[in-house]
């Protein structure tokens, strides 16, 4: 008896091994972005990042950006040495829960949240909370997926964002 079950159990072992191989993988999706942060040090910023796929619902986004600080916190407080204009980056960890994930719909819509570490002119480098949320517009059939992008992390942002996904099968 010990050895049916056994064999059942390599069976089903065996089969459970095959049918999840049939199941598509998400891979890691390359982005591009253009961002616009409004706040106590507005700034306009563009970057690059990668989106992680951790199961089918979500994605794990690591983005780096480089931009403009479009206005001064000393300018404003009356401090001299003040000039906007100046060089102004962030690094965002982002976790997005897909609301639909098997794209069932024309757009895709996401939120998720996560920390932003942003280095301001004539200001240390300080983390942040980010809350975003995502809408995906339709993905091409070469995998380009364009988004748009609200959130709150150190300012009101709002982001242009263009996916590199997996190509749509007709």
């Amino acid at each position: 008896m010990s050895r049916r079950l056994l064999a059942a159990a390599a069976l089903l072992t065996a089969c459970a091994a095959a049918a999840g191989a049939q199941i598509p993988k998400p891979s890691v999706q390359p982005e591009l972005r253009l961002d616009v942060i409004a706040g106590h040090q507005p700034a306009v910023q563009a970057g690059a990042g990668v989106q992680i796929p951790i199961g089918y619902y979500v994605r794990l986004g690591l983005d780096g950006t480089l931009g403009v600080a479009t206005g001064d916190r000393k300018a404003r407080i009356g401090t001299a040495d003040a000039s906007p204009g100046r060089l102004d980056g962030r690094v965002d960890l982002l976790v997005r829960f897909l609301l639909d994930p098997f794209r069932q719909s024309a757009y895709g819509l996401s939120v998720g949240g996560g920390l932003s570490a942003r280095a301001e002119p004539a200001d240390r480098v300080r983390p942040r909370l980010l809350v975003a949320a995502d809408l995906e517009g339709h993905r091409s059939t070469h995998g380009i997926v364009p988004a748009i992008q609200l959130g709150l992390g150190g300012g009101v942002r709002i982001g242009v964002v263009v996916r590199r996904g997996a190509r749509v099968m007709r």
